[in-house]
Order: C-alpha cells, then sequence, then structure tokens
C-alpha cells in the first residue's frame, strides 16, 4: 500500500507555521512534521511505501512550493494523510472526511477510533469528536484517492500535554488506523 503523508503547514513555519501556542514556544508545523515522520516509519515498518511532504502548498496557488495534491495523485498515492494540530480552546481528536459514506470515511473511522482509544487510556478527557465531513478542504476534494484530515488534539488547552508528551502514541494510533483500514479493505 502507497501511503501520502502531508504533515500540516510549511516546513520550518515559513510562511505558514500552522496553529501556535505562543506561551510555550510550540508552532503546529513543528507537531505535524513529528507525528508524521513517526507515523511514517511505523508504516514502512508494517510494509508500507510511505511519501512525506510538508508543504502548503495545496493546490498549486504557490508555484515556488511542490503541490501537495499534485504529488499524491502523481505517485499515485493509495490513501492520503493531511496530520494536523487544533486550535480553539476544544479537547480530543477530530479526523475529515470529504463524504463519511465512502472508503475515505471509513478509513476516518479507524484513525479516528484508535487516536481515541489509545489516548483516553493516558487522558480520559481526550474527547471524541468524531469524524466529520468537509467539502472545503482541498486536500479532501482534489485527492484521487481516500483522503483524511486528522486534527490530533488542540494546541491551546490541556490536550497540549498528549501533543507534546505523546507524539510516539499519536503516531502509533495513526499508523494502526491506516492498517486496520488496509485490513479492512482487502
Amino acid at each position: 500500500m502507497n501511503i501520502f503523508i502531508n504533515p500540516g503547514h510549511a516546513l520550518g513555519g515559513n510562511p505558514d507555521p500552522g496553529c501556535v501556542n505562543t506561551a510555550l514556544g510550540l508552532r503546529e508545523c513543528d507537531l505535524a512534521i513529528t507525528y508524521g515522520s513517526l507515523t511514517a516509519s511505523y508504516l514502512e515498518k508494517a510494509g508500507c511505501a510511505v511519501k512525506l511532504l510538508q508543504s502548503q502548498n495545496l493546490a498549486g496557488e504557490s508555484p515556488g512550493w511542490p503541490c501537495v495534491v499534485d504529488t499524491a495523485n502523481g505517485w499515485p498515492a493509495d490513501v492520503f494523510l493531511s496530520i494536523h494540530v487544533n486550535a480553539g480552546g476544544g479537547r480530543g481528536p477530530e479526523t475529515y472526511c470529504y463524504q463519511i459514506p465512502s472508503e475515505a470515511g471509513t478509513l476516518a473511522t479507524c484513525v479516528q477510533h484508535q487516536l481515541v482509544t489509545s489516548l483516553q487510556g493516558i487522558d480520559h478527557c481526550y474527547y471524541d469528536r468524531g469524524v466529520k465531513q468537509r467539502h472545503d478542504l482541498c486536500v479532501l476534494r482534489q485527492t484521487t484517492m481516500p483522503a483524511i484530515l486528522i486534527e490530533t488534539g488542540f494546541i491551546d488547552s490541556d490536550d497540549v500535554n498528549l501533543l507534546t508528551g505523546h507524539g510516539d502514541d499519536i503516531a502509533r494510533a495513526i499508523a494502526r488506523g491506516v492498517t486496520d483500514y488496509w485490513q479492512q479493505s482487502c
């Protein structure tokens, strides 16, 4: 299985670091690349081929950067994962797909389930925000394979303890969700 991983926002944070927790000096782009890299290594150990690209260019709008969607479509990937960190003071993960009754919806459900069950054992307040549809996200709308966008937790809430202290658990959960999906699809 070919897995394309897109850690959210710009590599190194320039021009777009994503969400920022200024009090702790945390940036979404840094957390996302950590989770993406760890997830890639777990999926490679499971026998998957993985490509990882952190770029803020989603649909060719920034010609100087590689286009994430075009690169994934051209590989071709079997599934697409965009890994992010949320902001706004909530708790817990949520996973987006273009349409819930679909292969992407199944993938999103598998990943969401693994995140919640893996991390609620560490923090029982890691709330399951569920799988949701989003039609406005380029990475879900313009990819030709099942694609999901994972919000792993909130950088500006008590989730920060999980985000900073349990990145390996987050990555393992994402990887397990992907392999669960693959086993169901075979």
